[in-house]
């Protein structure tokens, strides 16, 4: 079996505990996959940015993910640093489940929680918002959230959007800081294209990231990417319940 370690430096110094798993796995009998190449999965030890990041590459690379958190929320990894190692022993058995995330694609960039089209100015912008071509509503805000299921618990829910299941097959439209009580958010299905059009200069960002300036008249289109990404879950607990530990419900 071959497997790749994607760790965060900032979150392991030294690269200490990255160490620890490299010589966990080759005790046994593990091959050590470089940084970036295919392996049978890649561990990544981080938060939720680390496996965000990770995220993109894996998916088009066809690499399942087990995330060991060293963060603070980890939502998107499997465990915590105390059970890492029990962890792997699962992984490396085949004691484990895979749940394929849904990703988003826009302007060629790959997201896994979600793509966000905000203001590049101070002053909120009013933003066309299209679902398949047909024109949904005009909305003064900050900006425009899609999010996956997955990352329905990340900005969008700061934003005042639903929490979905994260295996669903949905996508959910969110306004931020919208000026007016009645705008609300859109959940659409996974296989709707969602267009989003700013009068002007904004700024496209994906997974917490910017990534370019969207200009000219069609804003930008977002849709179902072509590839997904596969998470490994060793620890079976139920995904209301990771709510409740996570405390985003009480």
């Amino acid at each position: 079996m071959t497997v790749g370690i994607v760790a965060n430096r900032n979150k392991d110094s030294g690269l200490a505990y990255a160490g620890e798993i490299e010589n966990f796995l080759r005790a046994k009998g593990v091959v050590i996959a470089p940084e970036g190449q295919k392996a049978d999965f890649w561990v990544v030890l981080g938060g939720d940015g680390t496996m965000l990041r990770a995220a993109r590459e894996a998916a088009v690379l066809d690499v399942p993910l087990l995330g060991i958190n060293l963060g603070n929320m980890g939502f998107l990894t499997d465990v915590d640093r105390q059970d890492g190692f029990d962890a792997l022993d699962k992984a490396l058995s085949g004691e484990y489940e895979s749940q394929k995330r849904l990703m988003l694609i826009a302007s060629g960039g790959l997201a896994l929680n979600e793509v966000v089209v905000g203001k590049a100015t101070g002053a909120p912008m009013k933003f066309s918002v299209y679902i398949n071509d047909a024109h949904i509503d005009d909305i003064r805000a900050d900006g425009i959230i899609v999010a996956t299921p997955t990352g329905s618990t990340a900005y969008s829910l700061s934003a005042g959007g639903p929490i979905l299941a994260p295996y669903g097959q949905m996508m959910v439209i969110t306004p931020i800081c919208p000026h007016s009580l009645s705008t609300r958010p859109w959940v659409v299905t996974a296989e709707d294209r969602v267009r989003v059009i700013p009068p002007g200069s904004a700024n496209l960002v994906l997974d917490g990231e910017s990534y370019s300036t969207i200009n000219g008249p069609d804003g930008i289109e977002v849709c179902r990417a072509p590839v997904s990404v596969t998470i490994i879950k060793t620890a079976s607990v139920p995904f209301y319940e990771i709510l409740r530990k996570k405390k985003l419900l009480y």
